[in-house]
């Protein structure tokens, strides 16, 4: 029991000091500041100040409670989205559904989880396309489960290449994460990766 508790304790720990990249509020604001010099788009940046400060409150609070009520992820990764668009001038759409049957304001979910897989999709997925990439996120539910789909229309990558395309640290911190939250709530959340049917993203 005290090896059980000890090991969630060192995951914890990791967890919290391992949330999003801090490399992302650095190019976030030098992106913002840049505009702020565009005399055609500075009337842009109190609203992407406004998103930016959302997303570090939320990055903040979510060291403190893991859990997140589907209105607030999707608030959360509008303004994320919103910000890596205007990051990457706009080199990708994004769209995100949630069916009207889910009570948004209460269900909840592990608050974040989608960041790194997004994440990955704009950075590696976008990175050298010739097209407008399209990222669509799915929120519904699926016979007695709450199902999350992302899928994009990037470079994609091979079975073998999986690993290399999402880094075994990410997705080990993933691992752990829902390994807590189905040990406290008794869930039996997990996540799947596969080829998207077009041959492109996943």
């Amino acid at each position: 029991v005290l090896k059980n508790k000890f090991k969630a304790l060192e995951t914890e720990q990791r967890l919290n000091s391992a949330r999003m990249d801090p490399h992302f509020f650095f190019n976030a604001l030098s992106s913002i500041q840049t505009l702020s010099m565009d005399e055609e788009n500075n009337k842009k940046v109190p609203s992407l100040i406004s998103k930016f400060s959302k997303i570090m409150r939320q990055s903040l609070e979510s060291t403190y409670d893991e859990l997140s009520t589907i209105e607030e992820e999707v608030s959360f990764l509008t303004n994320y989205l919103d910000i890596q668009k205007l990051r990457y001038n706009n080199k990708f759409d994004y769209e995100i559904k949630v069916d009207d049957n889910l009570e948004i304001d209460e269900l909840k979910v592990l608050g974040m989880l989608l960041q790194p897989f997004i994440e990955n999709a704009i950075e590696h997925g976008f990175k050298n396309i010739d097209y407008k990439g399209e990222l669509k996120i799915s929120f519904f539910k699926e016979h007695d489960s709450l199902k999350v789909e992302l899928s994009d229309n990037g470079v994609g990558f091979n079975t073998e290449a999986l690993h290399k395309e999402y880094p075994s640290r990410a997705t080990q911190i993933i691992s752990d994460r829902l390994m807590l939250l189905n040990k406290r709530h008794k869930t039996k959340a997990g996540y799947n990766l596969s080829k998207n049917p077009t041959g492109k993203g996943i």
